[in-house]
């Protein structure tokens, strides 16, 4: 009986282990941010809780510029192809020194949170003026 018990104690420590280290492993790939800046809006994105079908967001978007534009922020995202997904823009309308911020989530189904990041932009009505856009990669 004291065989048994010392193989159970030696297969338990190595469940721990091997738990362990996955657990580190995961945690460091877990979480990003990207942020990006043009002539009148910047803005960033941080991701927690990060898999390839989910991902927890935190993030802002300032008007930085008297010029009767607003501007919006946007998650952008890739599968493995790499396909661009561009998911909803969040916008900003109270003008220069304006900040948005905002918690949210994404998720999906066919593992297109791969790779993530932020587009920031100026708009006037429904488009971006021109050259006013920039991106970032987690």
């Amino acid at each position: 009986m004291g065989n048994t018990w010392k193989r159970l104690s030696v297969m338990s420590v190595a469940a721990v282990a091997i738990f362990a280290t996955t657990t580190v492993t995961n945690a460091s790939a877990a979480s990003g941010g990207a942020s990006c800046s043009t002539t009148g809006a910047t803005g960033s994105m941080t991701f927690t809780n990060w898999s390839s079908n989910y991902v927890d967001i935190s993030g802002w978007v300032k008007d930085t510029a008297a010029d009767s534009h607003h501007v919006a922020i946007q998650l952008i995202s890739t599968n493995s192809l790499p396909n661009v997904n561009y998911w909803p823009w969040r916008h900003e309308y109270d003008g220069n020194g304006s900040t948005l911020t905002f918690t949210t989530h994404a998720s999906t189904t066919d593992g297109s949170l791969r790779d993530l990041g932020v587009n920031v932009a100026v708009w006037e009505g429904d488009h971006i003026v021109g050259g006013l856009t920039c991106a970032d990669w987690a």
